[in-house]
């Protein structure tokens, strides 16, 4: 800790010297902008009752600072986005403005809310320091796209490549039995990353990468109890990254990666299990160790791409990165990219399967990976784009379940030119297959089609600076298994006029959703909303709008005809530096 202070002290003080080293005078500039928002909420409900919740907070005041200031060489971007209160899903506030459960969050908790982002990036030439929160990516099998709080930087001389940061990923959550709902808690994790490479754009990267994540066992008072399943966890996971550029238009990708996971740190000292990694992680019986690979060779040119990828991911492969990553798995697919008939048609297509279970800890499965995209373009007027999906999802233990998605949409786009008027009729049309099984109590199945049909109009006034749009959509969902059919129909439209010489924008919606379930009416759904952009200045703009919901249950629901309003107000406003 304190050699990682003193580094980053060092690299501060040579941002600076180098900046006043400059022979010129640098140049001063502020770019960015700042603003404030502020949302409102409230609900009525007639009769009174708990048949319907609030979805919102009742005030939610929120600061949105991101200048950065330039000079010369050297800028110091600035982001800070945050809000007072405490109101995030999992720590829910129970108990009082900023609260968590019976406590208000402290300072620690209020900087690593993962609603606020409050941080600063000073950069000189190749040299980058990185401070408060930051969303880093060094690689997938590593670290993820994870967010943390802390300090790091990012050095890239030449051809070299040095980054390294430290920080935490979860705040600490205490315990708390009697909040309403309950809090399970969470234990503060920390977080360290390094990552050693080199790079030359266009030709080839290699990249060494080492990352570890561990829960701080004495951060929360009281523990979330050891029933809930949140223990105190600790894994560390080394990767080498290569991209390369073989030939003209072939490349060649992948990473290789080694994880040692610990689930519960009060566990017992292993003697006959994964080895230790000394000083990094000790072997505990509840620790495991395996690998994962990931790699994609093909070409790429103009009119047709063809590649082939592979992905393996080992039973007992965890990083902190990608927590809920499916594990014991291989995935291969064969991807391609072309365009036909003079360039009017293009498609993008990616086949595979997925075989889980490779550990053979149970039945293997396969599953297939399909992905296809065809647009075509049959006129200057007429567009047609077609899109099958199919996707799945294994998990093993004693919470294993099984789940595939087959999904298949049609988007034909027509337009035409009169007078006065550029009319545009997109419509869309999707089919939805989901079924999942749980191999655990209750072993529920799960069988579910959709259907969605939309159709848009939006005509372009040539002459007029008003816009609109209307939208007709039909849904059904169907769930078999449980004997229920649901349909929904709504009809929306927008508008949008400009006043006071174009620096005001009136806009609106009106939406009206009518629901059936069973063939039995379950009510009426009136959405409304209104509000203006107003451009005060170059720099100045403030927005306001105010949205009502209205929705009343049919006499099939308890209490019969009830009915609740729903409330909110929007506004915000912005002032941007340049």
């Amino acid at each position: 800790m304190r050699c990682s202070t003193i580094l980053l002290l060092f690299i501060s003080l040579f941002l600076v010297s180098q900046a006043m080293a400059q022979t010129k005078k640098p140049a001063f500039s502020i770019t960015g902008n700042t603003g404030i928002s502020y949302e409102g909420y409230g609900l009525s409900m007639n009769p009174a009752g708990n048949y319907y919740t609030a979805r919102r907070p009742g005030n939610l005041l929120r600061f949105n600072i991101s200048p950065t200031f330039n000079f010369g060489k050297l800028s110091l971007p600035f982001s800070l986005n945050f809000t007072p209160m405490q109101t995030n899903f999992t720590t829910p506030s129970t108990s009082g403005f900023g609260s968590i459960g019976s406590n208000s969050q402290n300072l620690w908790q209020f900087l690593t809310n993962p609603l606020n982002n409050i941080g600063v990036s000073p950069t000189y030439k190749w040299a980058k320091l990185q401070l408060g929160t930051q969303y880093l990516n060094y690689s997938e099998l590593s670290t993820g796209d994870i967010g943390l709080f802390g300090y790091g930087f990012e050095l890239n001389p030449g051809k070299f490549r040095v980054k390294f940061f430290n920080g935490v990923s979860q705040r600490p959550i205490n315990y708390d039995a009697f909040a309403n709902p309950q809090i399970i808690g969470a234990y503060q994790r920390n977080n360290w990353m390094v990552q050693l490479g080199m790079e030359e754009e266009g030709k080839y990267t290699l990249n060494l990468n080492f990352a570890k994540g561990k829960d701080k066992i004495n951060s929360v008072n009281p523990a979330p109890p050891s029933s809930s399943t949140v223990l105190p966890q600790e894994g560390i996971v080394a990767s080498i990254v290569l991209k390369t550029t073989i030939a003209k238009d072939y490349y060649f990708n992948t990473e290789i990666a080694h994880s040692i996971y610990t689930e519960d740190q009060m566990a017992a000292i292993s003697v006959l299990g994964a080895k230790d990694f000394q000083p990094f992680i000790s072997g505990r019986i509840s620790t495991k160790s395996d690998n994962a690979l990931k790699a994609s060779i093909g070409r790429k040119s103009s009119k047709l791409d063809l590649g082939f990828s592979a992905k393996y991911i080992g039973a007992g492969f965890k990083t902190a990165g990608y927590p809920f990553m499916q594990p014991d798995r291989f995935d291969y697919t064969t991807n391609t990219r072309f365009n036909a008939w003079k360039g009017k048609m293009n498609i993008t297509a990616s086949f595979g399967q997925r075989v889980n279970n490779v550990s053979n800890n149970t039945i293997k499965t396969k599953q297939l990976i399909a992905n296809t995209n065809v647009f075509v373009q049959f006129s200057e007027k007429f567009s047609l784009n077609a899109n099958y999906n199919n996707m799945g999802f294994e998990a093993i233990g004693s919470f294993a379940l099984r789940n595939v998605s087959n999904d298949i949409s049609f988007s034909p786009s027509y337009n035409w030119k009169s007078t006065n008027i550029m009319h545009l009729v997109t419509s869309n049309y999707s089919f939805s297959k989901y079924k999942e099984q749980l191999f655990y109590a209750p072993f529920t199945l799960t069988d579910n089609i959709s259907n969605t049909a939309l159709i848009t109009y939006l005509p372009s006034f040539l002459q007029k600076k008003y816009t609109t749009d209307f939208t007709l959509m039909y849904f059904t969902n169907n769930i078999s298994s449980l004997n229920i059919r649901n349909s929904m129909f709504s009809a929306t439209s927008n508008f949008g006029i400009p006043l006071a010489k174009d620096k005001i924008k009136a806009t609106g919606q009106l939406m009206y959703t009518y629901n059936v379930l069973n063939g039995i009416s379950q009510g009426n759904n009136i959405i409304a909303t209104a509000g203006c952009d107003w451009i005060i200045s170059k720099k100045l703009k403030w927005n306001l709008s105010m949205t009502g919901n209205l929705f009343k249950y049919s006499n099939a629901f308890t209490p019969p005809n009830a009915r609740y309003i729903e409330s909110t107000l929007r506004t915000s406003l912005v002032y941007s530096f340049k």
